[in-house]
């Protein structure tokens, strides 16, 4: 019996026999494998196939809105992976109706204009355009976005170094679709099969001997720390005033062990306890006088009450220095929604800690790539994120961070409450790890390379995004011609 090439299988199946709603049901299963936890990585390279077949074989309004509701189901799902406790549910839809909305007018868009000429490119065109829209102008930063789907595949994660996470997320909606057009065109031409099979060989191979590279050169290092909390402040009632000095107390006293241990830049986690304006400066003096006689740079981060009728604070970190200076204090920049903090609003800066170029934000802060950009452009070597997690989204939100270090060219040490702490060479290379539901110390020591490197993305920016914008802008043009 001869053996069908993949190609010549395809051509056998006559999609027509098949009702349409199998392929919205497929199409739902497969994207929620792709996304978020519990994901598979290879699903996302076909995960959109059958939303993108369903559009090829319906017609009408009526298809379009049982598509839409497949969408949000799909979104739904995604989302329902990463609600755990104390997470309220009503979070699903906050987030998987706004995500499928935007990515909504990428699917019929295409669907409209899918058989005029070029049309391969629209559809990924307007996706990443929909993606940058999301993570650089909305406060559900960059949630869902197709690259990171590929969390888990560090080669595939080279990319980064070249064209972000637009790069990355062009090519999965550019297979995606030549795979849909397989199987209901037939079509086996260069631009519509070969070249993006052609591009993923390339960025498998690419990023393989990149990181394989990277690992054979011998690096200057410094030591440094990640200090957990046990404090589990999460809104009003706040803790009563002996647990949270506790708290405080535990912490400091994990710093100094972390400074014995030859750790010489420490970051406590995002909200390691609360402090109440009156009492601030006496307790700043004291992480003063513990960065001064540990001979560390400290990254204090705590949580500052501002008023409890309205419940509102400010969610920031001292960067103390070895000499017990206070060289900067940073405010969270960009806020969960629904989150009661002061908006941060100052520039991001580096300061020099022992030739470093040391940075740092705040959690949230570094699910928007445009703010790891403000640090590629001033050359931050390592950037300190302390952050507060929850079980749903551990370790996702963590392995996300990495996308910022290879895209910018920087370390990253992230600190995290109810989730993993990880400290992340520009290759995206956890080094180190702590979960904070493991049984364990609440100190992890690290060593993180003390230069970042220069990246092609980190020169260029956004430069894919803008060129799919002036090709959407064409492309319509000439359509309407």
């Amino acid at each position: 019996m001869k053996r069908l090439k993949i190609s010549e299988y395809f051509s056998t199946i006559d999609i027509r026999n098949i009702n349409p709603q199998w392929f919205l049901l497929i199409g739902i299963i497969l994207m929620a494998l792709s996304h978020l936890t519990f994901s598979i990585d290879i699903v996302g390279w076909f995960s959109m196939v059958p939303f993108l077949v369903y559009l090829s074989i319906t017609r009408g309004w009526k298809s379009r809105l049982l598509f839409t509701l497949a969408l949000i189901m799909a979104w739904s799902i995604i989302v329902l992976k990463i609600i755990t406790p104390p997470i309220p549910y009503i979070l699903i839809f906050l987030y998987s109706i706004p995500i499928s909305l935007i990515h909504l007018p990428g699917y019929l868009l295409w669907a409209k204009f899918k058989d005029r000429r070029f049309s391969i490119l629209i559809f990924p065109a307007l996706m990443v355009v929909l993606e940058w829209i999301q993570y650089t102008y909305t406060p559900l930063a960059s949630w869902g976005i197709a690259a990171y789907t590929q969390m888990n595949s560090t080669p595939v994660l080279q990319s980064l170094s070249l064209f972000g996470m637009a790069g990355l997320s062009f090519l999965i909606y550019w297979v995606n679709l030549s795979i849909a057009n397989l199987v209901v065109k037939k079509e086996r031409t260069f631009i519509a099969f070969k070249l993006p099979v052609l591009i993923l060989c390339f960025v498998v191979i690419f990023g393989a001997l990149r990181f394989e590279i990277s690992k054979s050169k011998g690096v200057d290092t410094i030591t440094l720390a990640a200090v957990g909390t046990d404090s589990e402040i999460s809104g009003l009632p706040l803790p009563l005033g002996n647990k949270n000095e506790q708290d405080i107390e535990k912490i400091l006293n994990r710093t100094k062990v972390a400074a014995e241990y030859g750790a010489r830049i420490v970051v406590w986690t995002e909200g390691a306890f609360y402090l109440e304006p009156a009492y601030e400066k006496i307790w700043i003096e004291s992480f003063q006088e513990l960065a001064k006689n540990s001979r560390v740079t400290l990254v204090a981060s705590y949580i500052l009450l501002v008023s409890e009728l309205p419940f509102q604070y400010e969610n920031k970190y001292l960067l103390i220095n070895s000499e017990g200076d206070i060289i900067n204090t940073y405010l969270k920049h960009q806020l969960v929604p629904g989150e009661p903090a002061i908006k941060g609003t100052d520039p991001l800066e580096v300061f020099n800690i022992d030739g470093i170029n040391l940075g740092g934000v705040i959690c949230y802060d570094y699910d928007f790539p445009y703010l790891a950009k403000e640090y590629g452009d001033i050359n931050a070597d390592i950037v300190t994120v302390p952050s507060s997690d929850w079980r749903g989204i551990d370790p996702l939100h963590t392995r996300m961070a990495a996308f910022r270090a290879v895209e910018q060219g920087h370390s990253i040490l992230r600190s995290t409450r109810f989730g993993l702490s990880a400290a992340i060479n520009p290759y995206g290379d956890m080094i180190s790890q702590m979960s904070s539901f493991d049984n364990n110390n609440k100190i992890m020591i690290s060593q993180l390379p003390v230069k970042g490197i220069k990246t092609v993305y980190s020169i260029i920016g956004d430069i894919l995004v803008y060129l799919s914008i002036a090709f959407i802008l064409v492309f319509f043009l000439y359509s309407k011609l």
